[in-house]
């Protein structure tokens, strides 16, 4: 979470306020405290009972987001395309646990390797 170490100034990385970090994530100020306080994003540091935190830090985060480009994250549409199947079908294949999804803010997404393996898996 938030320490005091942190503090070092840290060259071209800005040191951003609530605010600013909220602009940057295309979030609410309260939802980036939520996420915060979730230890989603992190660390940060409290100056004068205010969070602040680095660039670096939500650069991160937004990297983390997005998932490797090689391993993209799949949503129920694009399993259902990959599969010949419906959405709905898709989203009972992660909801029974034979597709392992993550949940991305509202939508759940599941990794192109998690699909392939159980394309493997259901052709053996």
């Amino acid at each position: 979470m938030c320490t005091q170490e942190n503090l070092a100034s840290a060259g071209d990385d800005p040191l951003l306020t609530s605010t600013e970090a909220a602009e940057v994530l295309g979030v609410s100020r309260w939802w980036f405290g939520e996420l915060v306080r979730r230890g989603r994003v992190g660390p940060c540091a409290r100056i004068s009972g205010r969070l602040r935190v680095r660039q670096s830090v939500l650069d991160r985060y937004q990297t983390e987001r997005a998932g490797d480009p090689e391993d993209p994250y799949l949503t129920y549409e694009d399993i259902a395309a990959r599969l010949r199947v419906s959405s709905w079908t898709a989203g009972q294949l992660v909801r029974r646990g034979l597709l392992t999804g993550v949940r991305l803010g509202r939508r759940v997404v599941v990794r192109r390797s998690a699909v392939e393996a159980y394309i493997e898996a259901q052709t053996q």
